[in-house]
């Protein structure tokens, strides 16, 4: 009996990290930051697009997508990284991962809010137009 679980957990526990090896390798194919704000790209299906923007976290605001995706599939919550060195009240950063997941044409529209109120308006926008070939 024990060499049975021996047997069958070895074959797993590498599958495991086998996949999580891979999940840790998939890098972004590309990168947009504040700068791409209105800009037009292009990826491949499939690949990732990661959106890097900064905030300031500390004041309550933060970065919310707001359009309906069905082409860029939103991956996980987004990664919040301060600067290096950073001062309190410095500038943060959200990244947030998106897989394209078919081809088409799609704007991806991102708000600057005060997520816990419900009528905040967005001090900035973020619209980038992504071709998925």
């Amino acid at each position: 009996m024990m060499r049975t679980c021996v047997a069958v957990s070895v074959p797993i526990l590498a599958i495991i990290a086998a996949a999580v090896i891979i999940a840790c390798a998939m890098k972004p194919a590309m990168t947009v930051s504040d700068n791409d704000n209105g800009t037009k790209i292009e990826i491949d299906r499939g690949e990732l697009l990661a959106v890097k923007l900064s905030a300031q976290l500390g004041t309550g605001y933060g970065w919310k997508v707001v359009s309906e995706n069905r082409i860029l599939v939103l991956k996980g919550e987004p990664e919040q990284v301060s600067g290096e060195g950073q001062k309190p009240g410095g500038t943060d950063y959200q990244t947030f991962k998106f897989k394209a997941s078919e081809k088409g044409e799609e704007t991806l529209q991102l708000n600057y809010i005060e997520a816990w109120r419900e009528d905040s308006k967005p001090l900035k926008e973020f619209n980038l137009t992504v071709i998925v070939k």
